[in-house]
């Protein structure tokens, strides 16, 4: 029965039921001082300077990137084109080089848009 009746010699930190830091000499820190000045934590401001940028994006920024994305496109259009051909011959190379020729063209475009606006400015 005597253990019943005994009281810890801490109550007053169970009764507020969460637990504060303290220094090295044992003494709790106030909530205030233990933020940073800015009133945000070091983990939400490394968070802040982090720039998410797509997959897309970072593969576009390297040579090897853009080359890998040529081969990509490249085997995606042949395929699609024996897809659509039905294994003839003829009407492969046909879409083959339509699509060349629509490829020449707007590249031309794009050069000649190009030309006008460089002398624009």
């Amino acid at each position: 029965m005597a253990a019943a009746t005994k009281k810890s010699g801490n109550s007053s930190s169970n009764r507020s039921g969460s637990t504060q830091r303290r220094t090295s000499s044992g003494n709790p820190v106030p909530r205030s001082a233990s933020r940073s000045s800015s009133g945000t934590s070091p983990r939400s401001r490394s968070k802040k300077s982090i720039q998410k940028k797509s997959l897309l994006f970072v593969i576009k920024e390297s040579s090897a990137g853009r080359f890998l994305l040529l081969v990509v496109a490249v085997v995606g259009v042949l395929g699609l084109d024996f897809l659509i051909s039905l294994n003839q011959f003829d009407r492969f190379f046909l879409l083959l080089g339509i699509e060349l020729i629509a490829l020449v063209l707007i590249g031309w475009i794009r050069f000649v848009l190009r030309g006008r606006s460089d002398e624009d400015d």
